[in-house]
């Protein structure tokens, strides 16, 4: 990849593949959250619901067959294909991608990203895990696919200059290319932006912004290391995204919280380091603050040295040292109750409050990395609906 290809924004059209609605059930039925927010229980059931369900490709239920796990999804997605059950796009476009859920919106762009491996314009702002970017490698590998696109956010400012988002908004009042309603309650919709001028002018923009990857940081790593190792194959220069102008669209951003194997109160309330006061109790309304639990007692720490770094990269840079416990056993829980029905007076749950978007940006345009799993942007886009193919 061109150094020079890569220094502006770049969301290229595609010929995206989907779903035919005659030959599953229904659109919805066959689509999957991503990933990495899945529990063991919701992939059973979205297993078992549907034979072309998403869950299939991406986290298929036998983790323990090593590298071989994903020979299985890839002959599955090719037998898709050869059937008609999935069906490329005559055309290519940029797709605007809807989905409504409870009064939450998630609006962008959907398009082949143009990676950025010198991290100009396509900020990353968390560490990732190896073992995890190799497991999304795995599956692109084997499939020869990108099937759940990254979520990026980017300001777009001012209405009275925004011909990208006024061209998505304009999309959405037409009629839509694609419906899906999912089993959580969500509503999709997807329109195609195809028109070469309009296509021309979203471009233009796009080159004038810095864009956050808000979720799919192994995704990404995964994007690049693909075209590390075939820099000479088409397709590979680029990977599956979605874009949102957060300023028109905004997202929400929620924390994750921790399990910490090994962190017992007695160590938090002896040996946290100065700066950092300890409250007893679950303390609300502080902010920035930490909240720790055994299952039964809670403390609340909170800062006494002004908050400019995200609470989350204190905790990982100055208070797990200071604990003394490993940073390698910790697991990771998006829903608070998960974390605490973990906890024990051996085996201490963290809950964390989100960093705010100024402390998330400032970091990822300084080249800060905040440590892996320090944010959850939402909503995410759903897995199934869009998806692409190398070949």
């Amino acid at each position: 990849m061109s150094e020079a290809s890569a220094s502006v924004l770049r969301l290229e059209p595609l010929r995206a593949w989907r779903f035919v609605a005659g030959k599953v059930r229904t659109l919805g039925a066959v689509t999957s959250p991503p990933y990495d927010v899945l529990e063991p229980a919701i992939v059973r059931r979205l297993t078992d619901s549907d034979l072309h369900n998403m869950v299939r490709l991406i986290l298929p239920r036998d983790p323990e067959l090593g590298p071989g796990r994903y020979d299985e999804p890839a002959h599955r997605l090719s037998t898709w294909q050869r059937d008609g059950v999935v069906i490329q796009d005559r055309e290519p476009a940029l797709y605007v991608y809807e989905q409504r859920l409870q009064g939450a919106v998630l609006c962008g762009l959907v398009g082949s990203l143009v990676l950025d491996p010198a991290r100009k314009v396509v900020l990353p702002h968390e560490d990732v895990m190896p073992h995890w970017v190799d497991d999304r490698l795995e599956l692109m590998e084997a499939t020869d696919a990108d099937l759940e696109p990254i979520l990026l956010a980017y300001a777009g400012g001012s209405r009275e200059s925004n011909f990208v988002s006024d061209a998505v908004d304009e999309a959405r009042s037409g009629e839509p290319w694609l419906v899906a309603d999912t089993e959580n309650g969500a509503h999709h919709q997807i329109w195609r932006i195809d028109d070469p001028v309009v296509l021309t002018k979203i471009a233009d923009e796009l080159a004038t912004h810095e864009a956050l990857i808000a979720d799919g940081h192994h995704r990404y790593a995964a994007y690049l290391e693909r075209n590390r190792r075939e820099p000479d194959r088409d397709g590979t220069e680029v990977g599956l995204a979605m874009l949102v102008d957060n300023d028109r669209h905004p997202l929400t951003l929620d924390p994750i919280h921790r399990v910490v194997p090994g962190l017992t109160l007695d160590v938090v309330l002896s040996r946290t380091p100065p700066g950092w006061q300890v409250l007893p109790g679950r303390v609300e309304g502080v902010p920035d603050r930490i909240a720790i639990t055994d299952g039964t007692s809670w403390v609340t720490l909170q800062s006494t040295e002004g908050q400019v770094t995200p609470t989350v990269a204190l905790l990982h840079r100055e208070l797990l040292p200071a604990w003394g416990v490993p940073a390698d056993e910790i697991t990771f829980h998006h829903a608070l109750a998960d974390a605490v029905a973990l906890a024990s007076p051996q085996q201490a749950a963290v809950e964390l409050v989100a960093p705010r978007m100024d402390q998330v940006l400032r970091s990822a345009v300084r080249g800060v990395v905040l440590p892996q799993k320090a944010t959850s942007f939402g909503p995410k886009p759903r897995v199934g609906l869009l998806f692409r193919m190398l070949s």
